[in-house]
């Protein structure tokens, strides 16, 4: 990942602060969206979330604003002398996530994350009193323990003194630009994923806002990723002047982010990321009045909205099964898969070990293995694991496909390109070819593209040209294989989850 010298780095600059559940990173692009000397222009530092058997996975609430000020000052510090004006900011984090906070801005609750499955119970309760369909219309999501009104409904349940006591509830997204900037809006991007917004009006919804007890002051202003901000507080001024007059945008989704970097700004393009989970987006030509029923309908902005489905499955699967199975080294296991015949194992699995999100959304899901015999081999069972992924990416492209131009490409990323036996299955269920991106830094990259965009120096609708990587192309029969496969873990679905 060299990116370009400072040298031939032609302003404005823009500051990508991405931040994420296990690290936040700041890195630094030109006028042209060129990563400038990433090996030495950077900043990073981890994070902890709190995790514990009851589902919970919080933050500490000022432990993610402290981690932001510490990639921006290292990051500064190493440009010390060499830049003095960097004139944007953008910023990308992870999103579903929600602090109640006081009227002075002082947290009472910790920061919450899409992972925390305590509210699993109301999210439950909601999807059995409300119609599900209405539901994923209006808010472009389907109820689930990942969004706000699950767990806000929690919160009242289980501590309806604090509940009543915010004054305050927002995400991530709203809580750093408060800090910063003194202003609490939060971007149609980061709102999109609450699960709390009418995707048609961009307004926060008055059914749940009634349902819950909410009211309108108490959720923030939505507004748009640009234009840019400009009203760094002056205790930050005084600390960065390198930023003293920078435009700050607001914070978007992390995967809208990811898409626009990876090159999948229109509907020839699909995204396929799989790190620790997976996920299929794209950002279609016009906003669907229907959603294909178990997918959502984030947005990038205002007017671009980002429609796709997300799995809790992906390299964790991948790696559970290499520790669980003791397989022989990973390159050992990668020439026996490629030798390895389609389905051949007779086992259909729901690859469910952290519950179920896209298409079925059950929180209560958990992995089945079936039809294993005193003949299975470990080997079968990891071959079997990783088809089992995708086909459910397969479940996601069966709904996704049409909103995608007939000549779409998938551009792939993330970690499963390392196992090229992975990728050709996944070619060989979806029956389309899949191409990788080697772009390494598409998220902050995205960020970076919007804001330069939004100043007037970019344009989206010009495509974007990330490198690409190899192509794997879908063996036609063993695709039809898939198929009868995809319909057998549909069966095993119906009998376990109805």
């Amino acid at each position: 990942m060299p990116g370009i010298s400072l040298a031939q780095a032609k302003p404005p600059f823009i500051l990508a602060i991405d931040v994420g559940t296990s690290s936040v990173r700041a890195l630094l692009y030109d006028a042209s969206c060129r990563i400038i000397e990433p090996e030495t222009y950077f900043g990073r530092t981890q994070v902890a979330l709190q995790t514990d058997a009851t589902g919970m996975a919080v933050f500490e609430p000022l432990a993610v604003p402290k981690a932001v000020v510490d990639v921006v000052d290292s990051l500064l510090a190493k440009l010390q002398g060499k830049v003095d004006k960097i004139h944007a900011v953008a910023i990308d984090t992870f999103v579903s996530s929600m602090i109640g906070l006081d009227k002075n801005f002082s947290p009472l609750t910790p920061l919450y994350t899409y992972a925390d499955t305590r509210c699993a119970k109301d999210a439950q309760y909601l999807r059995d009193n409300y119609n599900l369909s209405d539901i994923h219309d209006r808010n472009g999501c389907m109820i689930h323990s990942s969004y706000l009104p699950a767990r806000l409904r929690w919160e009242k349940r289980t501590n309806p003194d604090r509940f009543n006591s915010v004054s305050h509830w927002w995400s991530l997204g709203s809580y750093l630009s408060q800090q910063f900037l003194g202003c609490s809006d939060v971007s149609v991007s980061t709102a999109s994923w609450t699960g709390l917004l009418d995707r048609k009006k961009l307004q926060w919804d008055h059914v749940w806002m009634q349902e819950l007890g909410l009211k309108q002051e108490q959720l923030p202003l939505i507004s748009d990723f640009g234009p840019g901000l400009p009203n760094l507080k002056s205790e930050w001024k005084k600390r960065w002047p390198a930023l003293a007059n920078a435009l700050w945008f607001l914070a978007i989704g992390d995967g809208a982010a990811a898409n626009v970097g990876s090159g999948c700004t229109n509907d020839h393009h699909i995204a396929l990321t799989i790190g620790t989970t997976a996920a299929m987006r794209i950002v279609p030509s016009i906003i669907p009045e229907k959603i294909p029923l178990g997918l959502w309908n984030y947005r990038v902005d205002a007017k671009r909205p980002l429609v796709g489905g997300a799995l809790t499955e992906g390299g964790n699967v991948h790696e559970w099964l290499l520790k669980s199975l003791r397989l022989p080294e990973p390159s050992e296991c990668e020439k026996l898969l490629l030798q390895m015949k389609p389905a051949a194992h007779g086992l259909s699995i729901l690859p469910f070990f952290a519950g179920e999100r896209a298409p079925g959304w059950r929180d209560d899901a958990s992995a089945t293995f079936h039809g294993i015999r005193l003949n299975t081999k470990p080997i079968d069972i990891f071959h079997a694991g990783l088809e089992a992924v995708a086909l459910r990416l397969g479940q996601i492209y069966r709904r996704l496909s049409p909103l995608a131009h007939p000549d779409h490409l998938i551009l792939a990323s993330g970690g499963f390109l390392n196992s090229p036996a992975w990728a050709q299955i996944i070619a060989n269920v979806l029956g389309k070819p899949i191409t990788a991106c080697l772009e390494p830094e598409a998220t902050s990259r995205g960020i970076a593209w919007l804001a330069l965009e939004s100043m007037g120096k970019l344009d989206l609708s010009i495509p974007q040209s990330p490198e690409l990587g190899c192509t794997y192309e879908p063996n036609p029969d063993a695709h039809l294989v898939y198929q009868e496969a995809l319909l057998a873990q549909e069966d095993l679905y119906k009998k376990l989850l109805g």
